[in-house]
């Protein structure tokens, strides 16, 4: 029966077929897919493209300048031609033009940060990874629009290398991001003196082109200026707006916040320029202090609640009527800077229930400083642990910072000069009793004044004790104190009272 049905086939032909209908577009739906409603930067890596920073591989290693038709590398035997180096492969052997051949590839991550020029010192690789290891940051993507962003604030951006760790610890949650624009995106928080209109809240932004930084403007919009004339205004606002688009649709943002504009300008081209960029639309930069930017976060998203709750017609708002209360918003929170113990209660009024606080100091003083602020003003954080980063210390040496108070004024009088201290915390006194007779605390307590400078609160009674949990001190390379944010007892208070009433 087949051969008989194949035989027909034959002298027949095929059986027409009905054409498979092609659906007209929607007018409801994208024409397009909704991963390619954007155009998206080259992610390519195994060339090497024109705006590459390269590695030449040799004894010393050296990074080239982004790559541009034209232009020219000087190495220690010749010079690389960047128009014999654009379109090649990765680790292609490229000769100079005095005979030798050197390989060039892409740098890492740990390469680059090393490699680039700088205006500050930098945070090196291997304590940034801690670093943001100990913030212990999760992100996927979501297919919920409502759901709010993660959102990241870090306060001191420097040379922009914790910047560029946090930003690929969250890429996850973002897709590729667009072509960004050739105008610097970073924001002036603070307005300029000579300007009679000054809404600090209201940021604008300048050009990488120009070599100072740009008078801020005063205007309510965000403004962007471009000193080059081969600028297409067409394609430039375009540009702009295909990147401000894709920035509204992120599910996790980086808001780093520099006091120098000149220094944000250079982290943000820093960014920029690792890997064609593929982690710059994950990052928001601001210029000034860190301070204004929460004032001017909490004014925006005060103004965005009360406009959306009247489009709603859920309250009318009235001169009278105090601003909508902001939600914290952070989930993160990392401080690096000159006295940063005095930006914690700004930065924890905005902190997330559960939401991590990392405070990164050179000497561990400061985080005695930050741990004395925090009881003082009572604030709801609890400390999780001191780390001490440095060469040599893999994942960071553990510190027991804490205060303790005296046990008597007679035993100080008995002991003399040395005292012994029993910690505020029950687990932790139990602990430093069994250490061992009053003459060794006495000396662990004298060491500890005298090496950390601890801190005496007479109206309290209390010390600063500050010292290694494990083994003898060694100097490194700065502190990190991480808290978290625990349920604030004034809401539970408000709350209580109201139940009684």
């Amino acid at each position: 029966m087949a051969r008989l049905l194949q035989a027909l086939r034959r002298i027949l032909g095929p059986t027409p077929s009905a054409a498979p209908k092609t659906p007209s577009p929607s007018p409801s739906l994208p024409s397009q897919p909704i991963a390619r409603r954007f155009p998206y930067i080259d992610t390519n890596f195994t060339y090497l493209r024109e705006g590459d920073r390269a590695v030449v591989d040799g004894k010393t290693p050296l990074l080239t300048k982004p790559l541009r038709k034209g232009g020219r590398t000087d190495v220690r035997r010749g010079k690389l031609e960047h128009d014999d180096i654009i379109g090649r492969r990765v680790r292609d052997l490229i000769p100079s033009h005095k005979g030798p051949e050197y390989r060039l590839y892409l740098p890492t991550l740990e390469e680059y940060v090393a490699l680039t020029p700088r205006l500050v010192t930098p945070i090196y690789s291997a304590d940034a990874n801690l670093i943001v290891s100990l913030l212990d940051i999760h992100v996927a993507p979501s297919s919920d629009p409502e759901q709010a962003p993660l959102e990241i604030l870090e306060s001191g951006t420097g040379h922009g290398s914790l910047t560029l760790h946090l930003a690929r610890a969250i890429q996850g949650a973002n897709s590729i991001p667009p072509p960004f624009p050739t105008t610097s995106q970073v924001k002036d928080l603070v307005p300029s003196r000579t300007s009679s209109q000054t809404p600090s809240s209201e940021p604008t932004t300048t050009t990488e082109a120009s070599p100072e930084p740009a008078t801020p403007s005063t205007s309510a919009s965000v403004t962007t200026t471009t000193t080059t004339s081969e600028t297409n205004p067409t394609d430039s606002l375009a540009t702009q707006t295909i990147w401000d688009n894709w920035r509204s649709q992120r599910k996790a943002v980086i808001h780093t916040v520099d006091i120098t504009h000149k220094t944000a300008r250079h982290a943000e081209t820093l960014v920029r320029g690792f890997r064609r960029g593929i982690y710059a639309g994950n990052v928001d930069f601001y210029s000034g202090p860190v301070e204004t930017w929460v004032a001017a976060q909490k004014q925006e998203r005060s103004r965005s609640a009360a406009s959306t709750a009247e489009a709603d017609n859920q309250t009318t708002t009235t001169a009278s009527e105090p601003e909508v209360e902001v939600d914290p918003f952070l989930s993160y929170a990392i401080l690096d800077m000159p006295s940063s113990h005095l930006r914690i209660p700004h930065v924890t009024s905005i902190l997330k229930r559960d939401g991590l606080l990392a405070v990164f100091t050179p000497s561990v003083t400061q985080i005695g400083d930050c741990l004395e602020l925090i009881r003082r003003e009572r604030l709801p954080l609890i400390q999780e642990k001191v780390v001490e980063l440095g060469n040599g210390i893999s994942s960071g040496r553990l510190w027991d910072v804490r205060h303790a108070t005296r046990k008597t004024k007679e035993t100080l009088s008995d002991a003399g000069a040395g005292a012994s201290f029993s910690s505020s915390v029950p687990e932790e006194g139990v602990e430093a009793e069994q250490e061992g007779a009053v003459g060794e605390e006495v000396a662990e307590g004298t060491a500890a004044s005298a090496s950390a400078s601890s801190s005496v609160d007479e109206g309290a009674d209390r010390v600063l004790v500050c010292r290694p949990k494990v083994g003898t001190r060694i100097v490194g390379g700065g502190f990190i104190g991480i808290w978290r944010r625990i349920e604030d007892w004034k809401v539970k208070e408000k709350v209580a009272t109201s139940t009684d009433a």
